[in-house]
């Protein structure tokens, strides 16, 4: 009888155990696989970047910041933004570099927050060119879905 007690109480353990891990892992399965949508999303944004916003500019990150994000001279940036609104993208914040390290971020809740007006970010960028710092210029921008 207390053998057959303890069989029920380790049966009762192990699918309690069974129950709380197995919901675990399928959380972490979950979380995999909309990391990994999120990276293929992600990957494709930087594609689509590089071939329709960013051709023909230099990149000036010298390896200062991660590899992923490319800096940009004033000029070059101001091309950026031009061809921004051309195509109908948005810009969710720019980030100014002075001699390679961090200077300001500015995002689009500071200014009305819509990252498709073009005039928030042509207005932060004429603001930031006035300071006459030679900056490098980097931003988070917005790509639709259906442009991917």
């Amino acid at each position: 009888m207390t053998q057959q007690i303890l069989f029920i109480i380790v049966i009762l353990i192990g699918a309690f155990y069974a129950r709380k891990y197995g919901r675990k892992a399928k959380s972490d399965i979950e979380k995999f696989q909309k990391c990994k949508a999120n990276k293929e999303e992600y990957d494709k944004k930087l594609d689509y970047l590089n071939r329709n916003v960013f051709f023909g500019l230099e990149n000036q990150n010298s390896g200062f910041d991660s590899e992923s994000i490319k800096y940009f001279l004033e000029d070059d940036f101001k091309i950026i933004l031009d061809r921004i609104e051309d195509l109908n993208l948005g810009v969710n914040g720019i980030e100014p570099w002075f001699d390679e390290e961090f200077y300001d971020v500015i995002v689009v809740e500071d200014w009305g927050n819509n990252p498709f007006d073009p005039n928030w970010y042509k207005k932060v960028f004429e603001n930031l060119k006035e300071e006459k710092k030679n900056l490098l210029y980097a931003a988070s921008y917005v790509v639709p879905l259906n442009l991917l």
